[in-house]
C-alpha cells in the first residue's frame, strides 16, 4: 500500500529541506553579495544577464523530467533503475543542442569577460541541470536526507570556491571559473549518493530505452517543460529589456533587487519539494487530495503575506546593508516586487497541483499566456518606469496566473485520467499496490 500522508514526517522532510535549501541559498546569496561589492554595479550587470541566458538555455536539457521522474518513482513505490536510467539517458541528449547552442552565443558575445563568462556559467548551468535531476530522483525515493546533504555539498563548494575566486582575482571571469568547479565537484558527489542508493545503477546501459517508452515518456514530461520554460522566459525576460532598453547599470541595480525577490522562493521550493511525492499518489483520492491541497495552498500563502510585509516595510534597510548605498536605485524595484509575493507562493503551489492532477498540458498553455502578457507589458512599462516597471510587469502576471489557475483547478476538480507510471509498463492502482 502506497504510503500515508504523515504530518510528523512530512515536518521532519520540510525540515531537513528547509535548512539544505537554506544553507544553499544563502552561500549562492554571500557570493551574489560579494561579486555585487566586488566587481561594481556595471560588471555585476553582466554577471546577471550571462547566468539568466546560460539558465534559460539549461532549462532545454530538462525536458520535463525532473518533475516526470520525481512523480513516476512516488507512484512506482520501488527502486526502479529504468526509470532512472531512461531520465538521465534523455538529459544527456538533451545537452548535445545545449553544447552547441552555448558554444554559438559565446562566438556572439563581446570579447572579453563577457564571452568568457558565458562559457564558463554556461558549463557550469548545465552541471548543475545534472544535479538538480539527480535530487528529483532521491526526491521520488523521498530520501529527503540524502538530497539534503546534496544541496549542503553543493552550497559549501560554491561558496567556497565562489568568494576564493573573488578574493584572490576579484574579476569576473574568476568567479565564473570558481562557479563552473564547485558544480562539477557537487555533480561527482551526487553522482555517488545515487549509486550508493541504488547500487548496480549504470547510467551508461541504455537497455529497455526503445522508441515507445521514450515516445510515453516525452508525451508526457514535455507539456511540464513547456509550462517550465515558459514560466522561467516570462520570470526572466526582464532582465533581458532592461539590458536592452535601459543598459548594464540599471540591470544591476534590478537585478539587485530580484536577487531578494528570487531568494524568498526558497519557501514554495522547500514545501512543494516535501508534498509533491505526496499530492501526486493523492491524485485520485479526492478527500486526501482536497485536505492537501487546502494546507499547502494556506501555508503558501500566509508565508509569502508575511514575508512581503517584512520586505515592504525594511525594504531600504535590507538594500543598503546588503548592497550598500550604491544600490540605493534597487529599493524602488524590491517593494513592487514584494507585493506579488503572496501571489508567487500561492502560484508555486497551483501549478504543481495541476501537475499532480496529471493536467501538466494546461500549465503548458497558463505559462504561455503569461509569458505574452510580461512581454507585452514589459515593452510599455520598462521605457518609462525602467526597473520598478519591469516588476510591475511580475506583479501583474502574477495576479492573472493565480486567476487561471483557480478556475483550472475548479473545472477539473474531480478524478483524473490514469496514466501509465513507467514507460511501456502497466498501469500500477494506487490503492493496490
Amino acid at each position: 500500500m502506497a504510503p500515508q500522508p504523515s504530518w510528523r514526517s512530512a515536518l521532519r522532510n520540510l525540515s531537513l529541506k528547509g535548512l539544505s535549501l537554506g544553507v544553499e541559498r544563502a552561500c549562492r546569496f554571500v557570493v551574489v553579495v560579494a561579486s555585487a561589492r566586488v566587481l561594481g554595479q556595471t560588471a555585476f550587470g553582466r554577471f546577471v544577464f550571462a547566468s539568466t541566458v546560460t539558465a534559460l538555455l539549461a532549462l532545454g536539457t530538462d525536458l520535463g523530467l525532473g518533475l516526470w521522474t520525481t512523480r513516476a518513482l512516488a507512484r512506482d513505490g520501488s527502486p526502479s533503475h529504468r526509470i532512472v536510467r531512461l531520465g538521465l539517458a534523455l538529459r544527456g541528449l538533451a545537452s548535445i543542442p545545449y553544447a552547441l547552442i552555448v558554444g554559438a552565443v559565446t562566438l556572439l558575445a563581446s570579447p572579453g569577460e563577457m564571452r568568457v563568462a558565458m562559457m564558463l556559467l554556461g558549463v557550469a548551468a548545465l552541471v548543475n541541470a545534472f544535479v538538480d535531476h539527480f535530487g528529483a530522483i532521491l526526491r521520488g525515493y523521498e530520501r529527503f536526507r540524502d538530497e539534503a546533504q546534496l544541496n549542503a555539498s553543493r552550497a559549501v563548494l560554491t561558496a567556497g570556491a565562489g568568494l576564493l575566486a573573488l578574493l584572490v582575482m576579484r574579476s569576473l571571469g574568476a568567479l565564473c571559473a570558481g562557479l563552473a568547479a564547485a558544480s562539477l565537484g557537487a555533480a561527482v558527489y551526487g553522482l555517488a549518493k545515487l549509486r550508493e542508493y541504488l547500487p548496480g545503477l549504470d547510467v551508461k546501459n541504455q537497455s529497455g530505452l526503445d522508441g515507445a517508452r521514450v515516445r510515453t515518456t516525452l508525451r508526457e514530461s514535455l507539456p511540464i517543460w513547456f509550462a517550465g520554460l515558459l514560466s522561467l522566459l516570462y520570470f526572466k525576460v526582464d532582465t533581458l529589456f532592461l539590458q536592452w532598453m535601459a543598459g548594464d547599470a540599471e540591470l544591476g541595480a534590478y537585478g539587485a533587487a530580484y536577487k531578494l525577490f528570487e531568494g524568498s522562493m526558497m519557501a514554495p521550493a522547500v514545501v512543494l519539494a516535501v508534498m509533491f511525492p505526496q499530492l501526486a499518489r493523492a491524485r485520485d483520492d479526492l478527500p486526501m487530495r482536497r485536505r492537501l491541497e487546502r494546507h499547502v495552498a494556506a501555508l503558501l500563502l500566509f508565508s509569502g503575506l508575511a514575508l512581503a510585509a517584512a520586505c515592504v516595510a525594511g525594504g531600504s534597510w535590507l538594500i543598503q546593508v546588503i548592497f550598500g548605498a550604491g544600490f540605493a536605485r534597487s529599493v524602488a524595484s524590491l517593494r513592487v516586487l514584494s507585493l506579488g509575493l503572496p501571489l508567487v507562493f500561492l502560484n508555486y503551489g497551483l501549478t504543481h497541483f495541476l501537475v499532480a492532477r496529471d493536467l501538466q498540458r494546461m500549465t503548458t498553455w497558463l505559462a504561455l499566456m503569461m509569458l505574452v502578457l510580461n512581454v507585452t507589458l514589459d515593452l510599455v512599462l520598462i521605457p518609462t518606469a525602467k526597473g520598478p516597471g519591469a516588476a510591475w510587469a511580475t506583479v501583474i502576471s502574477e495576479i492573472a496566473l493565480t486567476l487561471c489557475c483557480l478556475g483550472a483547478l475548479n473545472r477539473y476538480a474531480g478524478p483524473t485520467r490514469s496514466l501509465p507510471l513507467v514507460p511501456g509498463g502497466a498501469k500500477r492502482d494506487r490503492r493496490a499496490a
